[in-house]
This record gives structure tokens, sequence and C-alpha cells, in this order.
């Protein structure tokens, strides 16, 4: 242990990039040692600057704080007895103010003389809770030898000025390595804002790329050649155990204690900055450190001695803070959380499960989970079951009694995962976001997992970029391994679009024998997925839904509907006829609970015998048939409203609140509408429930927990998949077939959604705006996806497409509901941030908009937008066509700027080759940086 008493320096960094430079300015480096005591935790660098033996040690990755850097010390003096003078080097937030003119690579020196030892401990807990801060203590002075070493070196910088760019730059010349992330950043990245200026972007967005609003930066005068750069300021550190983030807050701490700088700040800005600020700090504490003699050093006393005093008091510093840190981290892990499961945006499923169960009737799927296979699925390991059935047959409802089933039970309950592939929403149509909802739902259910979600989070730049499908596959499955044994129930495979994903998956199930994974599926038997199932499950495995499994199901749903329910009551009296609508029914139902509902909504309309039985005896054969009748059954005076519910609801990315639609059929469109006649609110519906009443049985409403806006959600949504199979197939009657075709339907659509946001573009509160008008945020979102399919065929959408895109006022109102070119909702959303029309035109996709916003003199290299000119956010969204006519309008195929700097790098970053090679044909390539 005696070469362990060589060291008299001890130098703590707070995280990896400041050790880095730590080291990097060691004169000498030396062998690590060879023996440490066991309750040692520290890892150290051991070295010499000038005539002093230096020991660093740095703080546990991503652990900052008070308690961690005591904790640190502790052990290091433990280790190190000779060690006598403790450093902590690195970088800090600095606090600019009209007396400390301090900028970006600074060093801020702590010290004494502002009743204080030179750094300031304050409780960030108090701020959290009453928005104040609380002074908690002061440290006590440093050795008398460096402040004597301090005072000489500031006397010194000031006659001869300090050379630490220099000095930084020869160690940069040794290590070329560091060049890159250490060198000094350009003054230009040295943005000081306003206190009032939020941040622009997420927490996850680099500033330097969505912070570029220059009315509300701070001028301020450049540095002359006679001025250091870096500046050396003295003065107050403050310190505490979290992150200073409110601008507001530390300019009130510094004016009221005259604070320079925060030493937690530094975990945020090393993803911000090269570390030069790191460099800096090191190259002024070896400065510092050849000031002091060595026999100043060995006078003072020994660290062990003072920490351990020191380590009484940490105790108590420890439980005193502990309450404060419980809720701080408590808060943390909260927003973590939070952050994590944004990013992943996984759909809930728990309104399908509610929809379901409220259309079930009271017993059903009872025979189900009783019978052999599900009991044997539900308690085998690595089991499968695959239910399938015709359409209409209810698989929905009994998936929901599975699941409802499962929940409770102790033993299956904590680790069920469930989701229903669901027509109505595009968002529940692939297999990714199905991954991506057993992931959440794991991630919220078990602790123990946590860690592979937030890995793949990490590697993804903090949330900055979405994973792809493998490595959620990847991470789901080390879920699967640690959570030890779960239940997964997927509901309507033949739901996703496309499948073949899905289907390996399935297959990986079968080929696995390390997770215990009960998996149970429904679908219909489509030919792809019966295929795949049958090549590994057995019979047994595969279980058809009809005869007796659903048919005393359909019995009891039947009987319950005609004697228990208000619709059918007027029968109550007659037992013979009763007895006769459950015949009937029962006779043709052939395992469909589906008809049997419809025909049981339509029976409630017959209002004397003789109209019920003519009913009866004229029953439809099929779900066509039936929807074919319930279509010619309603009042023609309602066509026009039915209609366009059908086209939306059919065609629609997503369900649409009640609010919406009812909005939606009160918008007036047509080519000789006059301006201010598209939409008056008073032509809404007195009653919105009523909506349904314009497609009878063929819609139905739902409501949902929003788990966001933490309120129940009211939804119309198509009663059955079956529905839009029908309204989407070549079997529709002539009187309505020519409206549901997918060209007229998206038309109409896109007409109805443009019209609405120039009616309602007066907005002066965004959110109350919301409020009044539903529709205009379903309308602002997809009147593109919408008119991308009709631009060309339908004069009517085309021309109030040009009309908003080529209105600024027009233009702003759609951005300021919904900017596809931002990332996430703004809240410092400037009108000075909108592009010209032409740029959102080539986002979209809107290319016959391109071309005549370009016949009318727009310029085609004109800037604005997140990336810069049309050129680029094409080419980065893989519109070609588009590309091409931009290329051919003059578009400059090098212009410089924007999220990825060119074209070319938009392109490449996603994949699309057929625009790179279009790009490179096109000009001389790109210009590439030379360092």
């Amino acid at each position: 242990m005696s070469e362990l008493n060589i060291y008299t320096i001890g130098w703590i960094c707070a995280v990896g990039k400041e050790l880095v430079a730590a080291t990097a300015f060691l004169d000498e480096k030396h062998d690590d040692p060879d023996q440490l005591p066991a309750n040692d935790n520290n890892t150290y660098i051991l070295g010499r600057i000038g005539k002093h033996n230096v020991v660093i040690a740095a703080l546990p990755h991503w652990q900052y704080g008070l308690v961690s850097a005591a904790t640190v010390a502790r052990d290091m003096v433990r280790s190190f007895p000779n060690v006598r003078i403790g450093l902590m080097v690195g970088i800090g937030g600095g606090v600019p103010s009209p007396k400390h003119d301090i900028r970006l690579g600074d060093i801020v020196v702590s010290s004494p003389g502002y009743s204080s030892g030179g750094v300031l401990q304050y409780d960030y807990g108090q701020a959290i809770q009453d928005a104040s801060f609380k002074i908690t203590g002061y440290l006590n002075q440093p050795p008398q030898c460096l402040l004597t070493a301090v005072s000489v070196l500031e006397a010194q910088y000031e006659s001869d000025g300090h050379n630490i760019e220099t000095k930084v730059n020869r160690v940069l010349d040794k290590k070329p390595r560091l060049r890159a992330k250490y060198r000094k950043p350009d003054p230009g990245t040295d943005r000081l804002y306003s206190s009032f200026y939020m941040h622009s972007g997420g927490e996850e967005e680099d500033c330097a790329v969505v912070c570029n609003d220059i009315s509300k930066m701070l001028a301020r005068v450049e540095r002359s050649d006679e001025q250091d750069s870096p500046t050396i300021h003295y003065g107050l550190i403050a310190s505490a155990n979290q992150l200073m983030k409110d601008a507001n807050t530390r300019d009130k701490l510094s004016s009221e204690n005259d604070v320079l700088c925060f030493e937690m700040e530094a975990a945020e800005l090393i993803n911000h900055f090269p570390c030069y600020a790191a460099m800096a700090a090191a190259a002024y504490a070896k400065d510092l450190l050849n000031k002091v003699a060595p026999n100043k050093v060995e006078a003072e006393r020994k660290l062990v001695e003072v920490l351990s005093k020191v380590n009484t008091k940490l105790d108590k510093i420890s439980s005193k803070v502990e309450n404060t840190q419980i809720k701080v981290e408590d808060m943390h892990i909260d927003k973590h959380f939070k952050d994590v499961t944004k990013w992943l945006a996984a759909p809930n499923g728990s309104g399908n499960q509610q929809k379901a169960i409220n259309a079930r009737y009271k017993g059903s799927g009872r025979r189900f989970i009783e019978g052999e296979a599900y009991i044997k699925w539900k308690k085998q390991h690595q089991s499968f079951l695959w239910v399938h059935g015709i359409p209409g047959c209810g698989k929905t409802i009994l998936t929901s009694t599975v699941i409802e089933d499962l929940q409770m039970s102790q033993e299956c309950s904590p680790a069920l995962l469930y989701f229903y592939f669901d027509f109505t929403d595009a968002q529940k149509q692939s297999f990714e976001n199905a991954i991506r909802s057993f992931i959440d739902q794991l991630y919220f259910k078990c602790d123990s997992v946590q860690k592979h979600l937030e890995s793949v989070y990490y590697s993804c730049e903090n949330g900055k970029r979405q994973p792809s499908i493998d490595s959620l596959r990847k991470a789901f499955a080390n879920m699967i391994h640690e959570a030890g044994e779960v239940w997964i129930v997927l509901d309507a495979l033949d739901e996703c679009k496309p499948r073949k994903e899905l289907l390996s998956w399935i297959k990986d199930h079968f080929q696995s024998s390390q997770a215990k994974v009960h998996l149970l599926i429904t679908s219909r038997p489509e030919q792809d997925i019966k295929s795949a199932v049958e090549r590994y499950a057995s019979n047994e495995e595969m279980i058809d839904i009809r005869g007796d499994l659903i048919e005393g199901d359909i019995c009891s749903y039947v009987r319950a509907r005609v004697r228990a329910r208000e619709g059918l009551s007027r029968w109550q009296q007659r037992p013979d006829i009763q007895g006769e609508i459950e015949t009937a029914l029962l006779e043709k139902a052939h395992g469909m609970f589906r008809w049997v509902s419809c025909q049981l909504d339509a029976l409630e309309n017959c209002l004397d015998q003789k109209t019920l039985r003519k009913a009866l005896t004229s029953l439809p054969a099929t779900l066509d048939e039936t929807y074919a009748r319930i279509l010619t059954d309603l009042p023609s005076e309602h066509m026009h409203h039915t209609r366009r519910l059908l086209q939306i609801l059919t065609y629609s990315e997503r369900p649409l609140r009640i609010e919406e639609a009812v909005d939606a059929i009160a918008v007036n469109v047509g080519p000789d509408l006059a301006p201010g006649s598209g939409f008056d609110p008073k032509d809404r519906m007195p009653r919105p429930e009523e909506i349904t009443r314009y497609c009878s049985s063929l819609v139905v409403l739902i409501e949902r927990e929003d788990r966001v806006k933490q309120k129940t959600i009211k939804e119309i949504q198509l009663a059955h998949f079956s529905v839009k199979d029908y309204l989407i197939s070549n079997r529709l009657n002539e009187k309505i077939a020519p409206y549901l075709g997918e060209m007229a339907a998206r038309s109409s659509i896109a007409q109805v959604c443009l019209t609405y946001l120039f009616e309602t573009n007066d907005i002066k509160n965004i959110g109350l705006f919301r409020k009044l008008f539903p529709f205009a945020e379903y309308s602002a979102q997809y009147w593109t996806c919408h008119t991308i399919v009709c631009e060309f065929s339908s004069q009517e959408v085309f021309t109030l497409a040009i009309a908003l895109l080529s209105n600024p006022n027009a233009l702003e109102s759609w951005l300021l509901i919904h900017d596809p070119d931002r990332l996430r909702t703004n809240l410092s959303w400037e009108p000075s941030d909108v592009a010209p029309g032409l740029y959102y035109a080539s986002l979209v996709g809107l290319s016959r908009c391109v071309e005549r916003l370009l016949g009318d003199d727009a310029d085609v290299n004109a800037q604005g937008g997140r990336f810069d000119n049309a050129l680029q956010v094409a080419s980065h969204k893989g519109h070609q066509k588009i590309v091409q006519v931009l290329l051919a309008a003059g578009a400059d195929v090098n212009a410089q700027g924007g999220w990825f700097g060119n074209a070319l790098q938009a392109a490449s970053y996603r994949g699309h080759q057929k625009i790179e090679q279009v790009l490179l044909d096109t000009g001389p390539g790109v210009p590439q940086d030379v360092d």
C-alpha cells in the first residue's frame, strides 16, 4: 500500500467528459494501483502534474449531487491517505448578467469573500414545492496555499495573458481523436436568449437546432483581441443535488447571491455542446497546481482527517435531504417514465376492451373459458390457441371474456398483455404497434423489465429518433424472458395489414424453448393465417367457434333481447310472438352473432303483429343482404348525412369523436358555395347522440378513456369489420356505390376538411378555438392524406388546396392547429415560423399543387421550415416526382441548411436510393466539410 501514499492531490470529475479532459492534461500517467481496500467502490486514474502526484476519480455513471461527490471523496481518502487538497474540475452552467459577461467556454473559480467559502449549497426540493430557494449551507474556505496560488495566477494572467486556448490545442494536437468533441466551438453557437424564452422543442430535441428565434436572442458585443478568451471569473458557485433548468429561477438566485455558475448544469450541457469547457477548466487547474509548492501541500492537514468529521455529517446531510430527494427523484422518475412512453407512442387497447364488454351479453363465452382447451392453455407453459370463425360470429366478444377472466386471476393479471387489431383505427392495424403496445403494458406492470426498453430509448439518442422493428422485437423478447411468464391475447389478426412480420413472430413463439409464454390469437380463417398456424399447431390448438360453442351464447343473447330489453318489450304480453321471433332468428343465425344483432335492431321498429311477421318471413340470408336492406330502409331525407358519415368512417385514419362527426355532417360543400356559407355552428345537431340514426346498425357509439387528458371520450365507428368489407366491396347497390368508391369518398372528405378550415380560421386563442370548432384538428391533420388521392381527379379539391397553400392567413391558421413540419406541438410557435406554401406541398406530397405553385412563380429555393427548403423536405419524405419537378424548376441541389444540411443527406438518411441518384445525376455533388 506504500505507493498509494505518494498522491497528495485529489481531483474529482462529475462526468466522463471531464475525466477525459483531466487525464489529457497529466504530464505523466502512472500504472493503475495493484490493490485497493475492499470497501472502495471508485476507479482511479493516477499521474503527475508538475511536481504533484494526482489521483483522479469520477462520480458513478449518471449519478450527480452532493452525496455522490462526498461518497467518492470519502473512498478516495481512505485509499490514498496522504491526499491533502481536493479539486472538483469540470463543466458548469454559467449565469450571464450585466455584471458578469460569462460566455461559452469561460472559467469560473470558486472564491471566498462573498460571505461564504466560494460554493453555495441550496435546497432544490424547496424550489419545486414553493418556487423559492432555501440556502442550506456554504463550503468551508479552500486551503490557504490554494488561495495564494489563485491570487498569483490571477495577477500573472492580467499581466501576460493565460494562453489557455493554446494549451488546449497542444493537448488536442497530441490526441487528435479528441479534437472533434473537445475543440473550441464556433462563437456562433454561444446563443444567449432572454430568460423568458422557452426551449422550442421537446426535452430530447437539440436546442441548437430547434431554437432559432433571433428576435428572442440577446445581442452581445464581440470580444476584442485584447480580451482573454476564455475569460476567468472569480466568485460564487452554486451546488445542489438536481439540475437547474429554469432560467428565471436561475437569474433570481444569481441576483440574490451573486452566483456565477451552477455546478450541476454540467450533465445537460454535454449533450448539446462540444466539451471545450472541460478542457479549459482542466488547463486552468493544471496552471493552478503548478503555482503550489509541494511542501505547502504537505503542510496541509490530510483530508482523511478532515473527512472523518465529514463522514459523521454525511449521514446527517443524507437524512436531511432524504425526503426532499425522494420527492425530486419520484418526479424525475415519473417524468422519465412519461418521456419513454410518449416516445414509444403505443396504442391503448383499453377502449376496444370496454367496447366489446359493452356489446357483450352477460355469460357470453363462459362455455369456452370453462372448456378443457382453454384451461390447459391457461396453465401449461409455452401454450398456444388459435380461435377462428366466420365474420360476425363473436370472436372479439369472446376475446373480451378471455381478457376479463385473466384479469381476475391473481397469477395471470400482473403479466397479462393484450391487443386488438382494429379496422377503424390506422394506429391499430400494424404488427409494430402491437409490439409497442405489449412493451408499453409490460413496462408499466413490471419494474424489473424496464431496463430493456430504456436501453433502446437511450440508443435512439434519448428518444430523438424512433427504433427499428427489430430492436423492438428484441427488447420485447428480453422483457418476456425477464418477466418469467406472460399471457398474451391478440384479437383479429385478419385486421392487421400487412401480416408477414406478425406471422413470423408467431412462428418464433413455436420455436422458442425459453420463454414461458401463453399465446392466444383470434381471426377469420384467412388462408395465409391458416397456412402459417397449421404448420406448427396441433388440431387441439385450433378451435373453430361454431356449433355448441357459440350457439348456446346466441340463444341466450336472443332470449335476453326479446324478453328483457326495452326494444321489444311491446310483446311481453305475447309469449307466442316472442317464441316466433326467437325461433326464426335461431334457425337462420348459422353462428353469426352480428347477423342476429342486426335483425333484432330491425325488428324493434316493427310496431304491430302484421309488420313483425312479414319481417320474420323475409329475413335477409347474409350479412351483405342485411346491410343492403339497412341502407334501403333509411329515410331518403337523411341520405346526404348517411353518405358523408359512411365516407368518413370507411376511409378515415382514425375514429371520429362524436362532436367531430356532428360538425363534419354540418359542412356545406360545392363549387358555387358563397364565402361564409360553408359552416354555421347553428346547423349542428341539438342532440349529438342521435347521429347514429343516420346509419342505423351500421355504426355504433363507444366510450374510451383518454389516459393523457384523463377523461372519457365518446366516438362513432363502423359497427363491425364486416360493415367496412361490404362498403368497400363491389356488392353495393347502384344508388350508394358511386359515393363510396375510394376516389369519390376521399374527394368528399377533403372538400369537407378544407371548407371547414376556411370557414373557421379566425384563431385568437388556440385552446378555446379547438373547443369551439372540434372538427378543426381532424381537418388540419388529415386533409392532406385525402387530397393526395384525388388532387388530379377533383378540380374542387385542387382549387381549395391551392387557395389554402397560397393564402398566408389560411396557411398560418392551418399550421397553428396542426403543423406537419413539427415533431410535436410547439407552445412557442410564432407566425414567423411559417414557410412558403411550396414547402408544405412538397412535404406532404401534393405533386399537382407543387407544379401549380411553381407555375405561379413561387421561389423554388425559398428558405423556411425544419428542412430549410422544398427540395430537402421532398427528398427526405421520399417524394421522387416532386423532387424531379423542383429540380426541373431550378432547385439548388447543393443548397446548405436545414435538419440534414442538404437534400442528398436528407434522402440518404431515409434510404431513398432512387432520389439519391436523381440528385447526384443533377448536380456536381455535395461539398464535403473539411476539418
